[in-house]
């Protein structure tokens, strides 16, 4: 009977929220750790042409935990320690990542920024479109103002595998 009455509660609770057993499945699938393949960006007001801001070939990772918290870093390849501010700038230029908490809905899933290399990310909500396929993760940004070139609206494109 106790049995019953827990099926009963825990049905009334999925219910009462719509989606939540799928977000979290959807959750599960994104847990683990991520290298980046791909980061393709396309600015809005142009010709929609694919921008590799990072060159052909960045490196990235993307780390996505059970506890709902993520850490993801990319930048280019190649890069050399720097010698002066100058070439510090450039160094920072080179790169973008944030930390936070996220939470799924749907194809999306949002991070409270509590930590980015650029301060006009921390403290915001960073939603991304999301498709798992096998061992492979693909992430697509909203329109948005872009960090990487300030002044322009971007729309960027991910492609990451999961390390095993």
């Amino acid at each position: 009977m106790r049995r019953v009455i827990g099926l009963l509660c825990l049905s009334a609770i999925l219910w009462a929220r719509p989606g939540l057993a799928e977000d979290d499945l959807a959750a599960n699938a994104l847990v683990g750790s991520w290298h980046l393949l791909s980061f393709e960006l396309r600015v809005v007001e142009d010709d929609g042409a694919p921008r590799h801001p990072f060159g052909e070939h960045p490196i990235g990772r993307i780390v996505l935990t059970s506890a709902h918290t993520m850490a993801a870093f990319i930048s280019a390849a190649n890069r050399k320690p720097s010698t002066n501010q100058a070439e510090a700038a450039a160094l920072l230029a080179s790169m973008t990542g944030y930390t936070g908490k996220f939470r799924i809905e749907g194809d999306k899933f949002i991070t409270t920024v509590d930590g980015a290399w650029n301060e006009i990310y921390r403290g915001t909500e960073q939603v991304r479109y999301f498709r798992v396929d096998g061992d492979k993760l693909s992430i697509r940004t909203p329109e948005q103002a872009s960090a990487i070139l300030p002044g322009k609206r971007t729309v960027a494109t991910l492609v990451w595998e999961r390390e095993r």
